[in-house]
């Protein structure tokens, strides 16, 4: 187990690099000579990865769903290298392809449907546990938090920003992120200016590449500031659960809280550095920060979901430090 885990990387990346070497030569060089190589190595690879995960389904490790994908990406593939094949091979690989296709549909819409039903607080939850029947859980999590987070851009531009923030210590007024949100729209007419100036003989493709970029990096920092509003911290009698929009999250019982104070101010970065290190952070630049130590070590669920690493000391932005303070029982001096 130990040995597949860390060699699991190795071999996405391995894929990845392969997945771009064929997009690239067929793109810019169709008839290069390495081109068959290539794509027969990724469909080498393709092919294994459905053996394996064939394999981990009769053993019950993962559901039956997560052939579906690469099944369809090997059966596409396969049919992309047939094209002087006879026409019942053609047919039979169209054929499997929309077999595949059709399951991967009736079987999404059916486990959205019913992850609807599950018992969880975030969106995000419901989302990744549909997802995971497809995909491994990191990549259903990274994909519904990105759902997530453009939803939230579009419903905080179209009338959200009108609703009240929920109750709870905020930490979205005194960020950075705040202060350049009016001026973000101003970056994509910048980009369209930049590139043309910078750029004249940029191909079309590459063009439209770098404008749907900048449009989508404002509408991802939109959808940031927007879950840090929708997403105070809570404090009461029992339980702390502590946000930064939906890149990191804690919860653990009130009474671990051995100390609070703000954040001390440091003379120069690498004091900052020592200070902090090992330490849990849900920092946004520009706003104010405590320190929280516990009597017990906790674990800061991350992008890919609760990490392995454990600390008792975090730092928090919140707004209001001392409202923070008071509310955890220990105020300012």
């Amino acid at each position: 187990m130990a040995l597949r885990l860390r060699s699991s990387p190795l071999l996405w990346g391995l894929f990845v690099a392969l997945a771009v070497a064929a997009l690239g030569l067929r793109l810019r060089v169709p008839g290069h000579p390495a081109l068959p190589w290539v794509a027969g190595a990724l469909l080498g690879f393709l092919a294994v990865r459905v053996g394996v995960l064939a394999l981990d389904w009769r053993k019950g490790l993962v559901p039956g769903t997560r052939l579906l994908l690469p099944g369809i990406l090997l059966a596409e593939g396969l049919g992309l290298t047939m094209t002087g094949a006879s026409q019942w091979a053609l047919a039979m690989r169209l054929g499997t392809a929309l077999v595949l296709e059709l399951a991967l549909l009736g079987l999404a819409f059916r486990t959205l449907r019913r992850a609807w039903t599950v018992q969880a607080r975030w969106p995000e939850d419901r989302i990744g546990a549909a997802f995971e029947a497809f995909v491994p859980p990191r990549a259903a999590r990274i994909m519904a938090l990105e759902l997530v987070m453009l939803g939230s851009a579009f419903r905080f531009l179209f009338g959200g920003f009108r609703q009240p923030t929920p109750p709870g210590f905020s930490l979205h007024k005194e960020t950075f992120l705040r202060s350049m949100l009016p001026v973000m729209p101003l970056l994509i007419p910048t980009d369209l200016f930049l590139i043309q100036v910078l750029f004249p003989g940029m191909s079309v493709g590459w063009r439209w590449f770098m404008h749907l970029s900048t449009l989508y990096a404002v509408v991802w920092m939109v959808g940031l500031y927007a879950t840090l509003r929708q997403r105070p911290h809570q404090v009461d009698a029992v339980q702390v659960s502590l946000h930064m929009s939906l890149l990191g999250s804690m919860s653990f019982p009130r009474n671990w809280v051995v100390s609070a104070t703000p954040l001390p101010e440091f003379d120069d970065d690498w004091a900052k550095r020592d200070h902090m290190k090992g330490m849990h952070t849900l920092l946004r630049t520009g706003a104010p920060a405590v320190e929280l130590r516990l009597s017990e070590p906790v674990a800061r669920t991350g992008i890919l979901g609760p990490s392995p690493r454990l600390s008792n000391r975090v730092a928090v932005s919140v707004d209001d430090p001392a409202a923070f303070l008071a509310a955890l029982g220990r105020p300012c001096a």
